[in-house]
């Protein structure tokens, strides 16, 4: 028994110095340098490839975002703000237990842009009025014929606000970025709620995801969701027009008491997974770390900080960590950045139109 347990644990160690350790592999987690338009991680290879424009000066690339494995260092030393030449690659050696040695480069020539598979109505086009389990009337985002996998793409906890007499997910007739016969778009607002004789006060940001959602638990004033869609690309990135319309931030909760009185910030994500089932969300007890989770494979995040009057585009570079395949893609859009800590500003309003992956 001795032995066998003694070789399982030589099986997942390293001696160095004659001790043994733990293997954890040192890796780039996310990279992101100013003015790239994308960006490559190779786990498979130790690679980084960011490509950027013909004319961009390769001698003085900043980097603006690095995650590395928890407790890597990097030699020479790497963070926010480091400038770094990349006229040629650049070796980086990675070290947590071991050495890993890795490879910055730039690249001009991006890949040739190629159609792929897009989800169910990603241009918000298709409304009707559904149910809940409970009879509450909502505003769903699929056509009454739709099927059943289609009206499982794009899930919302709605319902549960509808039923309190707030909306929080509409659609929007008039303020468009596509005009045209049947067009529509997507408006999420924020509201404070006040139940049960106001012996229950939460704040539900206005907010639509891929996946379902489950069970309502109105002690906490929160649902579980399922966050997933099954999808096996490999986008490159998510585009779409949006318009926010944010207030000042006057519902707070732990541990965003300090951004009281801040302008509020909306956002859109998305997250490429291989996990074994879609992933259980409830707000504040059960959240995910995207940037972090081992089942994330890509994921990219675009933070919405100005008053708009008009729609302009934007556009979400996801950034892979490994090369395994998708099994889910989750792309999660809120009218409050911090909305699952119950924090931001009532009233907050953040419309959205003609999504499209690219590859």
């Amino acid at each position: 028994m001795l032995v066998a347990a003694a070789v399982a644990t030589l099986s997942c160690s390293k001696y160095a110095n004659d001790l043994v350790h733990m293997e954890v592999p040192a890796e780039f987690l996310y990279f992101e340098v100013e003015g790239q338009e994308y960006c490559n991680i190779s786990r498979a290879q130790k690679t980084v490839t960011v490509y950027l424009p013909e004319d961009a000066n390769l001698s003085t690339v900043i980097i603006t975002e690095l995650l590395l494995t928890e407790g890597a260092v990097s030699e020479p030393s790497l963070k926010v703000g480091t400038v770094i030449d990349l006229t040629s690659p650049l070796t980086v050696t990675l070290t947590t237990y071991d050495d890993y040695i890795w490879t910055i480069k730039a690249s001009g020539e991006e890949p040739e842009p190629k159609d792929g598979p897009q989800l169910y109505n990603m241009g918000f086009d298709h409304w009707c009025v559904a149910k809940d389990k409970l009879g509450v009337k909502y505003d769903a985002l699929y056509d009454e014929d739709a099927s059943e996998e289609e009206k499982a793409m794009w899930g919302m906890a709605s319902s549960s606000t509808k039923m309190l007499g707030y909306d929080t997910v509409l659609p929007e007739t008039e303020f468009l970025a596509a005009n045209g016969e049947g067009k529509k778009a997507l408006m999420l607002k924020t509201c404070g709620i006040s139940a049960l004789f106001g012996t229950i006060k939460k704040l539900a940001a206005g907010s639509v995801f891929n996946g379902s959602v489950g069970n309502i638990e109105l002690a906490k004033m929160s649902a579980h969701i399922f966050w997933g869609t099954p999808f096996t690309e490999r986008p490159k990135a998510l585009e779409g027009y949006y318009c926010y319309q944010p207030v000042p931030i006057d519902w707070v909760q732990a541990p965003y008491e300090d951004l009281k009185g801040q302008m509020d910030t909306g956002h859109v994500m998305v997250i490429l997974s291989d996990w074994e089932a879609p992933y259980d969300v409830c707000p504040p007890d059960l959240l995910l770390n995207p940037e972090t989770d081992p089942g994330v494979i890509g994921y990219g995040k675009v933070v919405f900080d100005e008053s708009m009057i008009a729609y302009e585009p934007f556009h979400v570079d996801i950034t892979y960590r490994s090369e395994r395949t998708p099994k889910y893609i989750t792309i999660v859009c809120s009218s409050s950045a911090r909305g699952d800590y119950f924090t931001g500003g009532d009233g907050s309003v953040l419309y959205l139109d003609e999504f499209k992956l690219t590859y």
